[in-house]
């Protein structure tokens, strides 16, 4: 196999779990909506878990499409506050498939199998060019453990059961007191089965790429726990090979086929 198609396998091992065409529009209450300001004190009771977040870990599961690409990954990944993250693809054998690691000023991406490696480009800029998931690290944290950050919301009630809250263009829904999904940027977040030892997170958009349905089931949760700063750090071996954010575009399950 050669090296772009490895770095395929790879990509779209990390973070795609996504679906062909368009997706499927997410449930979300119907009917005018009323002012509710009990909506404010369950939110913040769904959500205590993130005050503080200093740092999470998890074991990651998804499953689903990119573009036209059918994905089953895991991974391991690793957060800590403010916008320091660390995600391994794991292989059945040997080195990982992918390594990706920010500590807020330097991110490293490396593909231990090509020898290859990308310096200097932010977070965001990786996530986009690999899945079309613009996300930075503090912001892909907040997403996969429900803790969007909204600190003068309105507060707003539907039939049904339904809250949610609402700062400018996030909009957070609640239902039994639950978190059950949030609306932001064009993104479409939903939640279920959070539970003590994690929870099922489903991110949902149309691109012009390519539509994104990514599913994550994290377990193994842990939070608040001591990492060492050289968790979000990598030593990059002396022998590879640099890449650019083009070639990992056009290795891109989203990427046009003339471009694979």
């Amino acid at each position: 196999m050669s090296a772009p198609s490895r770095r395929l396998v790879a990509i779209t091992a990390l973070l795609a779990a996504s679906m062909a065409c368009a997706a499927r529009a997410p449930q979300r209450p119907t009917g005018a909506a009323m002012p509710d300001a009990t909506a404010l004190t369950a939110f913040t009771a769904a959500t205590r878990h993130c005050r503080p977040l200093r740092t999470a870990t998890a074991e990651i599961a998804l499953g689903g499409r990119v573009g036209g690409d059918r994905i089953r990954a895991r991974l391991v990944g690793g957060f800590a506050a403010p916008a320091s993250m660390r995600l391994e693809a794991l292989a059945p054998f040997g080195a990982p498939g992918l390594l990706l690691t920010s500590d807020g000023a330097t991110t490293t991406v490396l593909f231990p199998r090509d020898r290859q490696v990308l310096r200097g480009a932010s977070v965001a800029d990786v996530l986009d060019a690999m899945t079309g998931l613009a996300l930075g690290a503090d912001e892909l944290r907040d997403v996969l453990f429900g803790c969007l950050a909204l600190d003068a919301a309105t507060g707003l009630a539907f039939a049904g059961g339904w809250q949610a809250v609402e700062q400018g263009d996030v909009r957070v829904y609640l239902r039994g007191g639950a978190l059950a999904g949030a609306d932001a940027r064009g993104w479409h977040v939903d939640y279920a089965s959070a539970t003590a030892g994690g929870r099922t997170v489903r991110v949902r958009r149309t691109l012009p790429r390519g539509a994104i349905d990514l599913t994550a089931t994290l377990t193994q949760v842990q939070t608040n726990v001591d990492l060492p700063a050289e968790a979000f750090t990598l030593a990059v071996p002396g022998d590879v090979t640099s890449i650019t954010l083009d070639d990992l575009r056009a290795a891109s399950p989203l990427a046009p086929a003339r471009s694979r």
